[in-house]
């Protein structure tokens, strides 16, 4: 009878907590330049990460239009040599993939920004990008690779060509039977007009929520409020979960309030506003179920989080930040 008892009493105290739902857990990988010891990746698996984002690189001329990848002179890691051995090397320990194909504009770096002015040079920029996105759509499809970023944050190109991306997107799914996703910059993603076909709705999370030198966590809390309720709304509308393709914070001053604002070179570090500001986003998160989670912006292969270029930067790696996210990846999985 007593056993009968606990039996029972176990059974409902299971079916009285709140389930947990799945969620992604992961890191955007900077690509190496040159091939890397396991042991990083085995590092992320211990913290709890599931998941990892492996970002293969091209260029693109902002004035001819052209994009260039596979390189001789590109990064080991951003080149397709370096992304295949860099998946098997992911899923060897368990990880799963995000494959996030990533431009980068000569003379303005962010792909945000690039405009064209004629519909040739518009046309010769989709030509090309289809090029760049069908090589690792290859790639991902013949490794298993269970989710496929179609573009990051091409904002002129998603907001005024819709008819180019859901014509690639058609074209995609003849050649990739994965998931696919497309990560939107913060202050665009409302916009997008092709998320039905697509599997999750992919946001670059760097919403900014506080100016303050180093804002309370009341502050970022309710600063969370406006972009939750944003974000629900379109859930809603495609029957799609949020996916955030990057999220994080850098280990400075006034680090909520943007970072396009900002010049780091004149603040100082600051450990705990990046502690603050991941824990914020989790507590006002986790029990969202329209939210899948995402990909903390980002894990170095070979360097370590407080070297003299990483101490200020995005990465929580050597950071007290690295705690609290491996407390949070631990308890969602």
């Amino acid at each position: 009878m007593i056993i009968l008892l606990l039996s029972a009493h176990s059974f409902f105290n299971k079916i009285s907590e709140p389930a947990k739902h799945n969620r992604i857990n992961g890191f955007n990988l900077v690509a190496p330049s040159k091939p890397f010891p396991i042991d990083s990746l085995t590092s992320i698996k211990n913290i709890g990460a599931d998941w990892v984002a492996i970002v293969p690189y091209a260029f693109c001329n902002a004035e001819t239009a052209e994009i260039i990848f596979d390189h001789p002179r590109q990064w080991w890691g951003e080149k397709p040599e370096g992304v295949i051995e860099t998946i098997k090397m992911a899923k060897s320990q368990g990880l799963k993939i995000m494959l996030k194909p990533h431009l980068w504009v000569g003379g303005q770096g962010w792909a945000g920004d690039l405009n064209f002015e004629t519909d040739s040079l518009w046309l010769k920029f989709h030509d090309d990008y289809k090029r760049y996105l069908f090589t690792y759509a290859q790639i991902a499809d013949s490794l298993d690779v269970e989710i496929l970023c179609i573009g990051t944050e091409i904002r002129n190109s998603s907001l005024n060509h819709n008819n180019f991306w859901t014509s690639l997107i058609d074209s995609l799914k003849l050649q990739y039977q994965g998931k696919l996703t497309y990560a939107a910059n913060w202050d665009e993603y409302d916009k997008i007009q092709f998320w039905n076909q697509l599997d999750y709705i992919g946001i670059d999370a760097y919403f900014p929520l506080s100016d303050e030198k180093s804002p309370s966590k009341i502050e970022l809390l309710n600063a969370w409020k406006t972009p939750k309720k944003e974000m629900k709304k379109i859930h809603l509308k495609y029957d799609k979960p949020i996916l955030f393709t990057e999220f994080g914070y850098e280990s400075v001053e006034y680090n909520t309030m943007g970072h396009w604002k900002l010049s780091k070179d004149t603040l100082q570090v600051n450990y705990p506003n990046q502690s603050l500001a991941f824990e914020a986003l989790f507590e006002s998160l986790k029990e969202e179920k329209w939210w899948s989670g995402g990909f903390i912006w980002k894990w170095h292969l070979n360097r370590n989080g407080k070297h003299r270029r990483t101490i200020k930067a995005y990465t929580p790696q050597d950071k007290p930040a690295l705690e609290l996210i491996k407390e949070e990846y631990k308890h969602y999985f």
